[in-house]
Order: C-alpha cells, then structure tokens, then sequence
C-alpha cells in the first residue's frame, strides 16, 4: 500500500473503491460486501471478512463496510426549529463521496472547506429503536445551520509535522528527553558492568541470551497486533 501514500484522501478512496470494491473479481467473492448491497444497514459487523483475502482487499473491503456507518446525509432546510433529519448514505453516495468529500446537506455539492461534526442519529430498524453517533461534513453555511439552536462536537485531524525527508519532526523537549533517558540507560549499564566482575560468567550470560534470541519463534499475535495497527492507521488516515 505504500504506492497510494502520496495520493490525496479523496485519490486514495476512488483507488480503493475503483480496484477492489467495484472490480467484477471484487464481485465474485461473496463475503460481507455482498450482504450489505443486498441487505443495507446502517451500522455492520466487519469481522466477517474471509482471511483469505490479500492484505489490500481486506483493507479495501473494511474501509468500505466502515464507510456505511462512518457519515451522513442531513436535511437542514428547518434548522431554525430544531429539526434536522438525518439518514445513512446510498451505495452510489459512498463511492462518488457525497457526505465524506462533499458537502453532506442533501443538495449541497461544495467540497472546499468542510468541516466534521459528531451527531446523534436516532433511527429505527428491524422495528428497534437505535441510537449511533456518526460524522457529518458539511460546509461553512451548512455548518452554521446545524449549529444554530445547539453547538454540536467538531472533530478535527490531528496534523502531523514532517520533515523534508519524510520522517517525523521532533521536538527539542522531545529530544532533550530522549537524550536524558538514553544518559540514565547508559548509565545503569555502567554500574551493572562494574557490579559484575566476573567477565567469564558475563560472556556465559551474553552467549546464552544469544542462543535464545536466534532460537526464538517468531510471535504470530504480534504479527497480527502489527497488521491490525496498520488497518486501524490507514483507516484513520482515510476517515476524516
């Protein structure tokens, strides 16, 4: 997946939607992306996914079922009396953008400018009352309008500082910390060193952790740990 990293979120979202989602292999597979187009809900189950897929059809097909449950549509034309209808999107509005790139008030199509916002969507479905929290972006004008009798939870990326060559930026604090606790690091090796005066046992202790280190297998539930951290970062990544 590092090939999309320098697309923009919107280039990224028709990338994966594009190549994965609405492929006809994509299509073949009959897996929880098939139910939700047969069956809409609102909110679904992503543990459903098959761990034969590639590790980029996995991400595809999760960012996709999280998309459904992730924005919403707004209709704001009685805002001044508190009224604001909401409801989930359509498939064709999950992959053209609408609500997520582009203004979610109904007929609004401005993209410049959004904003997220956190509302609570009341709905009813399979004849149960539901309750979810969920995202609308909308712009300024639309923004004011939703607004209007109560302030509503904004919620912003946090932006990361880069440097030219790509790596994170660093702080001075943070280096200053850094460089106290690798000084206190040295510095209780030192004194372990000197406690220590018996170089034969030491080498013994040293080759033998050696011995272990190579002998070790690998730890799978940290692989997995690691893969699934990934998921959640590129998802993040993706949902504004």
């Amino acid at each position: 997946m590092e090939s999309i990293d320098s697309l923009s979120s919107q280039q990224r979202h028709n990338f994966i939607l594009k190549n994965f989602i609405l492929s006809s292999k994509s299509n073949q597979h009959n897996h929880d992306i098939d139910v939700i187009r047969e069956h809409h809900r609102f909110l679904w189950d992503e543990n459903g996914i098959s761990d034969d897929c590639s590790w980029e059809e996995r991400l595809a097909r999760r960012y996709y079922c999280k998309l459904f449950k992730e924005y919403c549509i707004a209709d704001l034309t009685r805002y001044k009396e508190n009224k604001v209808a909401l409801r989930w999107r359509t498939k064709d509005e999950v992959v053209n953008g609408k609500g997520q790139f582009k203004c979610g008030s109904r007929k609004c199509e401005q993209q410049e400018n959004l904003r997220t916002w956190e509302v609570n969507f009341a709905y009813r479905e399979q004849g149960q009352h539901k309750n979810a929290l969920v995202k609308i972006r909308l712009c300024p004008k639309h923004s004011e309008e939703l607004n209007y009798t109560s302030r509503k939870r904004e919620i912003k990326r946090l932006k990361k500082s880069k440097v030219p060559h790509g790596g994170l930026k660093t702080s001075s604090k943070e280096i200053q910390k850094n460089s106290t606790e690798i000084k206190e690091e040295i510095a209780d090796s030192s004194s372990y060193l000197q406690n220590n005066t018996q170089g034969k046992e030491l080498k013994d202790v040293t080759h033998g952790n050696e011995d272990k280190i190579w002998s070790r297998k690998p730890d799978i539930g940290l692989e997995q740990s690691s893969r699934e951290s990934d998921f959640e970062r590129y998802l993040e990544d993706l949902l504004l």
